[in-house]
């Protein structure tokens, strides 16, 4: 006999899949991700390219995700994290309110334990990237870290073509490490349904084998290329005109980063993930005065943000669309982002503000476009022992369909 707990479930089974396909499709990507658990029935309809197609076509409607990932202090090399998603709870006139939440459930993960970088190296497709430190070789080694999933992928270790250069010795890693997570970059190419990390390393020794700055190596680079899934490092015949610099932002299936050691300093590197070729593209005009100034990239909900932040000033934020730079916003510089040290982490909802944080303080605010004004974010559940790291995480559903545990059982 039936039960009335079971006739839900039957009644559920019985719709027909153009509707299943249509409510699931309207359904934020954090809930998918649980609905997978459901049944199998509902972990095929939910891991179907059809169905990733019509979220993808309603995705721009959602707004991005907040994360924090909190590092433990740690005498060894690496140290452990804690990622977990914060909720917006509430606005008053001065300040914004995020909660701390552990559902979905919180990860923890190894992550190297220098302070002065980020945890989060960059991002792809609701797939993060960070680095740990192996401590009897001294490799920093890269890993793909899965929110949604609560999993990680360990890359293969990164061989240069002067790995065994006798005037390195010990200080090689110690100076590579740093110009592979200041020079990768992870994208996907769809047409061969694949994520590959994209990593730009020196070919040769630099003039002082003590120089650890990454922009002093602008000469024989070498470009490496990692397909996810796969056991190895191939090394690729392009290579860029300039070293890159900072974090690589995947858009339209190019990766971008700024140029280093560009004379002119006038233009971005782009890497096409189908193609694997290099390409120059000038970054935009700024509008501000003459003055000294600092200049970083951003994920604007899929594309590529260019911002310049204007020494005791102001901050302006472009936005490449089709190709053409259109200016999305300029700020000035209130009391409360009263020198450089700031960073655009990306818009903050669908109307466009800009959600900005204060790196030396690790202060948040948002920017309203239509008030032109600024409120800070206060947390709730937020530890005062150790680093937080926040970063804007741009939900996929097709970060719900590949998993990195497939990946690690296919190595």
């Amino acid at each position: 006999m039936q039960t009335l707990n079971s006739k839900p479930r039957l009644q559920w089974a019985m719709l027909p899949s153009e509707i299943m396909y249509h409510i699931l499709s309207r359904m934020p990507v954090k809930s998918l991700a649980r609905f997978r658990c459901v049944s199998k029935q509902w972990r095929n309809y939910i891991n179907d390219s059809y169905l990733e197609t019509m979220h993808a076509k309603r995705a721009a409607v959602n707004d991005p995700t907040l994360i924090m990932i909190h590092k433990l202090p740690s005498e060894y090399p690496n140290s452990l994290c804690t990622l977990s998603f914060l909720e917006y709870k509430e606005e008053t006139d001065t300040c914004t309110h995020l909660e701390v939440r552990t559902d979905p459930p919180v990860m923890d993960f190894m992550c190297k334990r220098w302070s002065y970088n980020n945890v989060v190296l960059g991002s792809c497709n609701g797939l993060l990237y960070s680095s740990q430190k192996k401590y009897r070789d001294y490799v920093t080694t890269l890993v793909v870290i899965h929110p949604l999933r609560g999993e990680c992928y360990e890359l293969p270790q990164l061989k240069t073509p002067f790995n065994q250069d006798p005037a390195w010795g010990n200080r090689f890693s110690y100076d590579v490490k740093l110009c592979v997570e200041w020079s990768c970059g992870l994208g996907f190419d769809d047409s061969t349904n694949s994520f590959k990390m994209v990593c730009i390393v020196p070919r040769k020794q630099v003039e002082s084998p003590w120089c650890i700055d990454p922009h002093q190596v602008n000469e024989g680079l070498c470009t490496m290329v990692h397909v996810l899934g796969t056991d190895s490092w191939r090394k690729i015949p392009q290579a860029p005109s300039y070293h890159v610099d900072g974090e690589g932002v995947f858009s339209n299936g190019c990766l971008h980063w700024l140029a280093s050691d560009d004379p002119d300093n006038s233009r971005l590197i782009t890497f096409d993930m189908k193609t694997e070729e290099f390409g120059l593209i000038y970054k935009p005009l700024r509008k501000g005065p003459p003055s000294m100034f600092n200049a970083h990239l951003v994920n604007l909900c899929g594309q590529v943000g260019y911002v310049y932040i204007i020494t005791n000033h102001s901050a302006e934020v472009w936005v490449l669309k089709e190709r053409v730079w259109v200016m999305h916003c300029e700020f000035e510089h209130k009391p409360c982002l009263s020198n450089s040290r700031i960073k655009v982490l990306g818009f903050w909802n669908k109307n466009g503000d800009i959600l900005v944080t204060h790196e030396g303080e690790k202060r948040l605010f948002v920017y309203n476009l239509k008030g032109e004004s600024f409120n800070e974010a206060s947390f709730v559940g937020w530890e005062e022992e150790g680093r937080k790291d926040i970063q804007m995480y741009q939900n996929s559903l097709f970060s719900t369909r590949y998993s990195v545990k497939n990946l690690r059982n296919k190595r």
